[in-house]
């Protein structure tokens, strides 16, 4: 039964926010349309606004599907449903990361695929690409545990800020990094040392933010 009605609130949180996913995919299409105007101007343009709609997505989900939820008082529909706090804090975790990995993923796919479509891309960028596409994914992650582990909406905006504005200058100094700025041109990927070492790191930080939301939902007792 449980696991019915831990189905049944993932799938609800999927149909009330289908519009924004749809929204964020769309907008990814647009923008890889954008990079196949085959201008170094369109390139740069449609690469923007392929993170922007990825991070303006990432901010928005765990503010919606959190904290909206709780302002609107959802509460009393919840107590009717036989769950326990950890089965709902579950159900959020499971429904607000997985609505952001499938936009995430399939830009993912897209930009990949883009890159090794188009002969006048070295495929050099790839290596740049994955490292790129784990920080929202990173931000993503900090800013869905503020939500989930504080449902406050000052911590989640606190989160917000500090994860949206640091992308500009990671990306300066990753960009800058001789071992992925010296390999852009190269014919194929280049998996150096420090390159897998940045993905590492990206991915250790997923897993421990992850691991940590985890841990501390399961420590609740209540829900309302």
């Amino acid at each position: 039964m449980s696991g019915s009605v831990i189905r049944t609130l993932i799938l609800k949180d999927w149909q009330l926010h289908r519009t924004q996913i749809s929204f964020s995919m769309v907008a990814g299409v647009v923008a890889l349309g954008v990079v196949q105007l085959r201008s170094e101007t369109a390139f740069m343009v449609g690469t923007v606004w392929l993170f922007v709609a990825l991070i303006v997505l990432g901010s928005m989900l765990p503010v919606s599907n959190v904290i909206n939820e709780r302002k609107k008082q959802s509460a009393v529909f919840l107590m009717s449903l036989p769950i326990s706090a950890v089965q709902y804090g579950m159900a959020k975790m499971v429904s607000t990361i997985g609505m952001f990995l499938i936009p995430w993923g399939a830009m993912v796919i897209a930009g990949w695929t883009l890159v090794l479509s188009r002969h006048d891309i070295p495929n050099g960028f790839i290596t740049l690409m994955f490292v790129l596409f784990g920080l929202p994914l990173i931000g993503f992650c900090l800013i869905a545990a503020a939500a989930l582990v504080s449902e406050s909406e000052g911590w989640t905006i606190a989160a917000t800020i500090v994860s949206n504005s640091s992308y500009g200058l990671i990306w300066y100094f990753i960009i800058r990094e001789p071992a992925i700025n010296g390999t852009l041109k190269s014919s194929a990927p280049v998996w150096s040392a420090p390159v897998l070492a940045i993905l590492g790191g990206e991915a250790a930080a997923i897993a421990l933010i992850l691991g940590l939301t985890f841990y501390l939902q399961s420590r609740k007792r209540e829900f309302i």
